[in-house]
């Protein structure tokens, strides 16, 4: 059949698309609905979005790709349309390579990256917090939230954090840098030690992100404190449906993460397509 490539008409169709996938496959995939609208793809069956695929441009040469299909429409040429229509547009705008996030318990989602031939690149665990610590003794390390004369300080500690160079983590972070979102600076006796930041879903949820301790305050414990405090802060805010995801091989942040009552939800693998 061919299909229709076109915008989203409502950004909560694909809301009831994404309750419908994850029902069938017994997973949890969540995509930022408030970008919807935004690099991405639908295809229809008259009134019903049976399709959709989002981009996320993290590098100028290289996209995040998230899909879903609906289950009653898999094996019809859907995806096959999505990702031709996202291939082309991302091409002429200078972009080398997919990267797909795939569930790990998504049996059709590994056959159709299987089938593209993808690479696999890595894996992250996705927690979800199991016990918080609401009333907390004070300690040396404090936040503040940030403001964009902070900008430079959370460029350069995201940087050191995660080993990646300037630019690239400045391109980041302007993709990811929504009203939907909130940071924070970690501080000792005034002094800049870490970066923490949320984004706020629905009333009540958050998705931690963008943590990280600058390179020479590492191993001080501080990295746990933070967490901890910023679980504080967002449950003031009503938000206590938290997660957040790490890298599977990344163990001392883990470790924290454990430390923080937050406990292992399931998780996602990463592969990579050359265009």
């Amino acid at each position: 059949m061919n299909w229709t490539v076109e915008e989203v008409r409502h950004a909560d169709q694909v809301g009831a698309l994404e309750a419908a996938v994850n029902a069938y496959d017994k997973i949890d995939v969540k995509l930022g609905h408030v970008a919807v609208g935004q690099n991405d793809y639908a295809v229809y069956e008259g009134d019903t979005l049976v399709g959709y695929m989002m981009l996320f441009p993290y590098l100028p040469n290289e996209y995040e790709v998230n899909a879903l299909v609906h289950p009653d429409y898999r094996k019809q040429g859907v995806f096959t349309a999505l990702f031709e229509a996202a291939k082309q547009d991302a091409k002429q705008n200078g972009c080398e390579a997919f990267t797909f996030v795939i569930d790990r318990k998504s049996k059709d989602g590994k056959a159709v990256i299987d089938h593209l031939g993808a690479a696999y690149q890595f894996s992250e665990y996705n927690l979800v917090l199991k016990k918080a610590e609401l009333f907390l003794k004070p300690t040396e390390v404090s936040l503040r939230e940030a403001t964009e004369a902070d900008r430079p300080l959370i460029i350069e500690t995201l940087s050191e954090a995660f080993g990646d160079p300037v630019d690239v983590t400045e391109n980041i972070y302007q993709q990811i840098d929504t009203p939907d979102r909130v940071t924070y600076i970690g501080e000792v006796d005034g002094r800049p030690v870490g970066i923490i930041r949320a984004l706020l879903a629905g009333d009540d949820a958050g998705s931690i992100h963008a943590f990280g301790v600058k390179a020479d305050e590492q191993g001080k414990g501080y990295g746990t404190k933070m967490l901890k405090q910023m679980v504080q802060q967002l449950f003031r805010m009503g938000r206590t449906k938290l997660e957040l995801d790490v890298e599977t091989e990344n163990k001392a942040a883990l470790e924290i993460y454990k430390r923080a009552g937050f406990a292992e939800n399931g998780g996602y693998e990463f592969y990579l397509l050359k265009l």
